[in-house]
């Protein structure tokens, strides 16, 4: 696992960061700035900061003569990408929710 990697320093720190950020580090309104910076470490630690600025599209189906490529090693790879990818979206729209106060 990456937390095997580690130093316990820094395992402390970001366990803490993430405690903090889901208790009484919640955005709530008054402390975006913070909580701006803070998430955006988090997100950045998970290799997920780069889904709070771009998406990405499902793999075509077809070519540009209408032909089915879903056989083709490159339409299954952007499969992987492309599913691998909205896994991690859904972990850093968690990540953000979790951190988030529920009267927002």
């Amino acid at each position: 696992s990456q937390q095997g990697h580690l130093s316990a320093s820094a395992l402390r720190f970001k366990t803490s960061m993430f405690g903090d950020l889901s208790t009484n580090g919640q955005l709530d309104g008054s402390n975006y700035d913070m909580w701006s910076w803070k998430i955006q470490f988090l997100l950045n630690e998970h290799e997920a900061f780069e889904h709070l600025t771009t998406t990405m599209s499902v793999p075509a189906t077809k070519d540009k003569d209408n032909k089915d490529i879903t056989a083709t090693d490159k339409y299954q790879a952007s499969l992987v990408a492309y599913q691998e990818w909205c896994k991690k979206d859904r972990k850093a729209r968690y990540t953000m929710l979790y951190c988030m106060h529920d009267d927002l």
